[in-house]
């Protein structure tokens, strides 16, 4: 649901548990695609960074 826009504090509220904690520590887990889509962020945010220092 979450790779589908539904943000967690819905999905909290919808499956009924009393706290985020239970419905993260729950239902939250990161796969591979959302790993390299991160890595590629965080790669571009320090290519960016040392252009920037390099100009």
């Amino acid at each position: 649901m979450i790779k589908h826009g539904v943000s967690l504090k819905e999905i909290q509220v919808w499956l009924g548990h009393s706290t985020i904690n239970i419905t993260a520590n729950t239902y939250t887990h990161i796969d591979m695609e959302t790993k390299k889509d991160t890595a590629q962020k965080i790669n571009d945010l320090f290519s960016k960074k040392a252009n920037e220092a390099a100009q």
